[in-house]
């Protein structure tokens, strides 16, 4: 071939500039996409919610998600090459079943078209330290990290079948030996996948509650014992109340670290969270319920106890304890846990209360 300007002016290409025509897309073309990709990632990780009905937590991320990164899809012969590096930011605020709530986001560092056929890397992090703060954190990070990967999946999809409108970026001109793609098929695409999307997330949410009621069952079906104890103090009852729900008291007697919030929903953890409960029911000075259970307990295990306190007598009062629900065994198999937990109330509780604040009769 000759060069501009010399030879037979027959065969002397020139630059065809717009009037060039991309035949059966044959030559390479890149087109940027990181715009369309900033817009469908917002749409499709802002505003998610996550709801846990066993611990009545529920948070969702917030509406604005940053984007930073490249994105481009090239087409070659009518081969579309997607090639992507991205990083995503969000926030996320949620709250628990006591009224607490926190703050905190969420980082995907890495989304590439390297890794396509992996879940991206997430990371979630809190705006304080708090315990409900932390819960909510646990809570993204199990059943936020599936509802997220969805969506990432279902974006690296749509960028494999074209991006922005979800077909050929060089479509055929008519008579070339080839159909042309109909108009609106990329918003037929596009409508499609919402469509599949919207039935995975279906079919995501019935098989995370059919294992949580399959759970429940197994649970309710699980051997438990009850255990009634009956114990005298040469104490008033509102002495003995606040036993249990003074943070103070409980640290005296307990001589470990404890978490005490006096208000139903409010934690009662003792010797260190090996033991960790909740307040369902408290009726000053007669009166206390809790969801308890040890640390070494199955999943998902509680027991449900009731302590009623009754003056009888002039300075003497009666503590009734009802626990209900005890497992058999513990996780690791170990068949003495109704023994222990009695043996428990009475060393490590009742005779420390009479030791150290000479509640003995």
């Amino acid at each position: 071939m000759a060069k501009a300007g010399e030879g037979d002016e027959r065969w002397i290409v020139d630059d065809l500039g717009s009037q060039g025509t991309n035949v059966n897309s044959w030559h390479w073309q890149e087109k940027d996409v990181l715009p369309w990709a900033k817009q469908r990632l917002q749409e499709l990780l802002g505003s998610l919610t996550v709801r846990d009905d066993n611990s009545g937590s529920t948070l969702s991320t917030g509406s604005s998600v940053s984007v930073t990164g490249d994105a481009i899809i090239n087409n070659r012969k009518r081969k579309l090459i997607p090639s992507y590096e991205l990083e995503v930011k969000g926030t996320w605020k949620g709250s628990t079943k006591d009224g607490s709530s926190a703050e905190g986001t969420f980082t995907m560092p890495y989304i590439a078209d390297e890794n396509a056929d992996e879940d991206p890397e997430l990371k979630a992090a809190v705006m304080d330290d708090s315990k409900s703060a932390q819960q909510l954190r646990e809570l993204f990070l199990s059943q936020g990290r599936q509802l997220v990967h969805e969506r990432v999946r279902g974006f690296v999809k749509e960028v494999q079948a074209g991006g922005p409108s979800a077909r050929r970026l060089q479509e055929e001109p008519p008579g070339n030996g080839a159909a042309a793609e109909a108009p609106g098929a990329g918003s037929q695409a596009a409508a499609a996948f919402r469509e599949e999307e919207l039935a995975r997330q279906k079919a995501a949410a019935a098989a995370a509650k059919k294992v949580a009621e399959e759970k429940q069952r197994a649970q309710d079906r699980a051997p438990t014992a009850t255990i009634e104890l009956s114990e005298r103090f040469y104490a008033r009852p509102g002495d003995l109340y606040e036993c249990f729900t003074n943070p103070g008291r409980v640290q005296a007697f307990s001589q470990s670290p404890a978490q005490v919030e006096p208000r139903v929903g409010g934690t009662f953890s003792i010797y260190g969270g090996s033991v960790e409960a909740k307040f369902t029911t408290l009726e000053p000075p007669s009166k206390i319920g809790m969801d308890w259970r040890f640390k070494n307990w199955p999943d998902n295990t509680t027991s449900k106890v009731t302590i009623t306190l009754e003056e009888v007598q002039d300075g003497v009062t009666v503590l009734k304890l009802i626990q209900k629900g005890i497992p058999k065994e513990d996780r690791y198999g170990n068949s003495e846990i109704v023994d222990n937990t009695t043996h428990g109330w009475k060393n490590q509780i009742f005779h420390r209360i009479r030791a150290v604040f000479g509640f003995g009769l």
